[in-house]
């Protein structure tokens, strides 16, 4: 067993939380002369640790009389030695303390310090005023909380802040009670430590000394939006309850945008025509060590009036219910998220989209927020397959999957870990899509496979088509995550906020990039840490340096050189990561918030010179630019750049059906070798994400021939009464779409950008026919160049392929997976000594073998089909 030293700092970093937090500023306090507090840890508070359900309704309010229950001093739990009060193991506790106000007319706020572990609702006279990581309404007694959250004082961390508002407070005795769940009925530890504090405004003193870790918060102006150049979203939650990191709660969410160039006005609210959104949401806090700054980020879910989920176009983004309201914690150039995804998706890789807003939050000012879309599989985010839980062989198998490497925290826990080559540190890697609830053992002993299979390539330098590096990954999608990764020195590159997706029959694909508030120079500067420079590789810097895959791709020369050759074209003058153009994009966004910038300070105290943090950013990356173009240096040929002469000759984007269903399963697509060779198609796919096709190793198309690709191949042969070669996944759009064939290095073979639109022929959009190329030799991204056809050919050369057999991942840790065109009759695993040491007989076209057991070694696979024996050499590690 290795032993995991996390490199992240929100371990290593929280003693300096209170530092940080000099810095923000919480809501208008100029009336407060001084804080005392009237709740303090070691306290003697009523606690009953419930064996059933609370004997009396209504034990949080002022009149329940809990003098049967037991009493003791703060904290109260068990574990962490930071109990003063040791309870046996509980699921749940509940405590009340009463105590006297002398006068409501000199508490100008009030504030609730929370340390806990691990969930816990807080009432004050009877009133719930903060709540974290438990549901329902009320809590059930034996409830488990919703997520793990450790205590913080003991670790010399200030505890979680909760705002109180002070019209609660009555004159004379109140009563605060607290009920605290635990994530599991053998959790090794409980805390309860609440501290409740008062800004006075008077220079008398009625109460005591606050801890010495209190940070007094620092006053600001108030600010009151009436009206913005940026769309504003005005949230209010039901009740006007404080919002917790976790459940979600009810809310409701209007977005007020008159359009571009039009100025907002709050007092719009009332007008539907200049509405965006005006509906339901459920919202919480997101974030790790963000979530302890005052100004917190939100998650948030659309809902119909009915109570369900409801998909939503937000502000010109395409439909979906999940959206994120981005604060840029720690980022003071209020852009580095904004600028990077933005960047990436210019560059033809899907990021997250985003719009600067300006949030008013149950009538209170928030500040700055770019609204945009939370990371998921959808058709218009990360566009894979939703892979099933019944999905756990042949080609349903392979996709599609979302997994990061990430913080194993919360829900996050990690599915395996990668060394990395600083000696002692792991990286985790987590299972987004499907869940780690839901994830089968196949699938994960699939997706898992895939990693190891890169990591062993690349530690190999094996560039080969066949079983190297290109044959599992889709290089341009990795080359450009590096490349905007390293452009921005991303400190937590690699090793946190690392995203890959597979789609089903698709190479493994890095990405979408995420979380870049570290990054252009910036760092966690009060906690001391200095990381994002100009100067070096973040892949190789000593620090969050993620698995040893990333440093062995770079090092390997075809890698280097197509990333070289892509960075190089990138820079030219015009193109998007050209220092004069993102210093043109950094001054349009300038423009879009510079008068929100200035509010967002005088609520927050965190900007300070916007200007001089925005010229030292464009500085910064200018030199970035020089010294990676420096590194990289000259253009080279890279190996594989030749490409076969293949060109699209066909496209059945919107076949018509005699009832309107089904159409999708009678889509084709057809390739043609025009060239006078035979082309090898090994490795040769579809770019990009949506439409999804990789041809096998050792697959060659005579020159002159043709290959059908179907979307469901029995249905295409009883359609049309032609064998298609093989499937692809997914579908051609409707609408159109960008069609890229490349080769297995991501070299560009052949691009159709089709439309239903003309001057495409209109005729194929769902009227029969389907685009057919007129002269395959001309240019067919031209619409003049394809005419709408009806029949096709049965000239169509399918019987031009060999038998074909996959067989994958290879090397592999434990599973190997059988695809044939043809029943498997027989599946054979041999030594080389030739004894047979596992064998499945069979009609499918798919197999699978467990080699669990087996040792260290290179077998002989033997696979039997109709068409013939396959053999196969297969790699077994550990």
């Amino acid at each position: 067993m290795f032993k995991y030293r996390r490199k992240s700092f929100p371990f290593k970093l929280y003693p300096f939380i209170a530092i940080l937090l000099a810095f923000y500023t919480t809501p208008a306090l100029s009336q407060v002369d001084h804080w005392e507090s009237v709740i303090l840890q070691g306290d003697v508070w009523e606690y009953l640790v419930p064996s059933d359900t609370v004997s009396v309704p209504g034990w949080e309010q002022p009149w329940y009389n809990g003098q049967n229950w037991s009493q003791g001093n703060s904290g109260i739990g068990y574990g962490d030695n930071d109990d003063a009060t040791v309870i046996s193991p509980a699921v749940s506790l509940f405590m009340r303390i009463r105590f006297n106000i002398a006068s409501i007319d000199q508490i100008e706020a009030v504030l609730l310090d929370m340390d806990y572990d691990d969930g816990f609702v807080a009432y004050l006279n009877g009133v719930e005023i903060a709540r974290s990581l438990v549901s329902g309404y009320p809590p059930v007694y034996n409830q488990l909380s919703d997520g793990d959250h450790e205590a913080l004082l003991y670790k010399g961390i200030d505890p979680e802040r909760f705002k109180v508002a002070k019209d609660l407070l009555f004159e004379g005795e109140n009563l605060l009670a607290i009920e605290i769940h635990n994530r599991d009925v053998n959790s090794s530890d409980m805390t309860s430590i609440p501290t409740l504090s008062l800004g006075i405004n008077s220079s008398e003193y009625n109460y005591r000394s606050v801890p010495g870790w209190f940070d007094e918060p620092i006053a600001t102006g108030e600010v009151i939006l009436e009206s913005s150049n940026l769309p504003i979203v005005i949230i209010a939650t039901n009740s006007g309850r404080e919002i917790p990191n976790e459940p979600k709660i009810g809310a409701t969410m209007t977005i007020i945008d008159n359009g571009e160039g039009v100025r907002n006005y709050v007092s719009d609210a009332g007008n539907p025509l200049s509405l965006d959104y005006d509906g339901a949401i459920q919202i919480e806090v997101r974030g790790s060590t963000s979530s302890l700054l005052p100004k917190k980020q939100y998650a948030l879910t659309t809902y119909d009036g009915l109570g369900a989920k409801q998909n939503v176009s937000i502000l010109g983004m395409p439909e979906e219910n999940d959206w994120i309201l981005n604060g840029f914690a720690y980022d003071p150039s209020l852009m580095r998220d904004y600028i990077s995804y933005k960047l990436s998706r210019q560059i033809g890789q899907y990021a997250s989209r985003g719009v600067y807003c300006e949030v008013i939050l149950n009538g209170e000012y928030q500040g700055l927020y770019v609204l945009q879309e939370k990371l998921k599989a959808d058709d218009n985010r990360i566009d894979i397959n939703k892979i099933d839980v019944t999905d756990n062989s042949g080609k349903d198998l392979t996709g599609g999957y979302i997994t990061k490497a990430d913080k194993t925290e919360g829900s996050d826990v990690a599915a395996w870990w990668m060394e990395s080559y600083v000696d002692g540190y792991f990286t985790a890697f987590i299972h987004e899509h499907p869940k780690p609830t839901t994830v089968t053992g196949q699938q994960h002993n699939y997706i898992e496979g895939q990693f190891r299979s890169l990591e062993f390539a690349a530690g190999r330098y094996n560039n080969s088509l066949t079983n190297g590096y290109p044959s599992i990954i889709d290089l341009p999608s990795f080359i450009d995550f590096m490349l905007i990764n390293e452009l921005a020195s991303n400190v937590d590159a690699y090793q946190f906020s690392t995203f890959f997706h597979k789609d089903r029959n698709g190479k493994l694909r890095a990405g979408p990039v995420w979380d870049f508030n570290l990054t252009y120079g910036n760092d966690l500067f009060a906690w001391g840490y200095d990381r994002s420079h100009t100067d070096v590789w973040q892949f190789d810097d000593g620090g969050n340096v993620g698995p040893r895959f990333w440093k062995d791709l770079f090092d390997e020369p075809t890698f280097k050189c197509y990333l070289r050759k892509r960075w190089l074209a990138l820079t030219q003058p015009g193109q998007p990561l050209n220092a004069n153009q993102i210093i043109l994009f950094i001054d349009d966004v300038v423009g879009q918030i510079d008068e929100a910038v200035q509010r967002e300070n005088m609520k927050w105290g965190t900007v300070g010179d916007h200007s001089a943090h925005v010229y030292n950013m464009k500085r910064w990356i200018i030199d970035r630019i020089d010294w990676m173009t420096a590194q990289l240096g000259q253009n080279q040929d890279c190996f594989g750049e030749n490409v076969p002469n293949l060109v699209i000759t066909k496209i059945h984007y919107h076949p018509m059906t005699p009832d309107g269903t089904g159409e999708k399963d009678r889509e084709f697509i057809e390739i043609t070798n025009v060239g006078d060779e035979t082309a090898d198609l090994t490795g040769v796919y579809f770019g990009g994400t949506g439409l999804v096709y990789q041809f096998p190793a050792n697959t060659s198309l005579p020159a002159g021939n043709r290959v059908l690709l179907a979307n469901n191949m029995a249905v295409f042969k009883e359609e049309y009464g032609l064998t298609a070669y093989d499937e692809y996944s997914r579908s051609l759009n409707n609408g159109g779409q960008r069609i890229e064939l490349l080769n297995g290095y991501g070299n560009l073979i052949d691009e159709v950008t089709y439309s239903d639109i003309a001057p495409w022929p209109v005729e194929a959009d769902g009227q029969g026919y389907f685009l057919q190329v007129i002269d395959p030799a001309g240019d067919n991204n031209d619409p003049a160049n394809w005419q709408a056809a009806e029949m096709l050919r049965t000239s169509v050369s399918s019987e031009a392929f060999e038998p074909r057999i996959e067989v994958y991942p290879n090397p592999t840790q434990r599973y190997i997976n059988i695809n044939s065109n043809s029943p498997i009759k027989a599946v054979t695993l041999m030594d080389f000594e030739g004894r047979v040491l596992l064998q499945k007989q069979g009609t499918e076209l798919s197999s699978q073998l467990n080699l669990a057991g087996l040792k260290t070694a290179i077998y002989l696979l033997t696979v039997q089909t109709d068409n013939g024996i396959h053999t196969q050499k297969i790699l077994l590690t550990n």
